[in-house]
């Protein structure tokens, strides 16, 4: 094999690796973004939770907001039924994306 070869066969690795990181932060992202937006909406409708779907939301979502529930003042109610807790997680997770859309890729020079 021609050592050219081996180096272009080694990038296109690289390259299919870091698309694959990529992806799947994206996929996480959107899965976060999506239970903390399911969460917002089914607070300030102000769903039962006794209802087995609205119980299971909130409780994959918890995890998202537990983090948030042990500053001081989380669990006070801001607008309707939605903590204050509950705001600063939607917050955090809205701007994540932020600092990577400002970052310069290595193509753009």
């Amino acid at each position: 094999m021609i050592p050219f070869q081996q180096r272009s066969n080694r990038r296109a690795v690289q390259v299919a690796r870091s698309q694959l990181g990529v992806r799947l932060g994206l996929a996480l992202y959107a899965a976060l973004a999506t239970a903390m937006g399911l969460r917002i909406l089914l607070l300030v409708l102000g769903f039962p939770t006794t209802v087995w779907s609205v119980e299971a939301l909130l409780l994959i979502s918890d995890f998202i907001v537990l983090p948030f529930t042990l500053l001081p003042g989380a669990e006070r109610p801001l607008v309707l039924n939605l903590t204050l807790a509950e705001i600063s997680a939607s917050l955090i997770l809205l701007a994540l994306p932020f600092p990577l859309l400002g970052r310069r890729s290595a193509d753009s020079n």
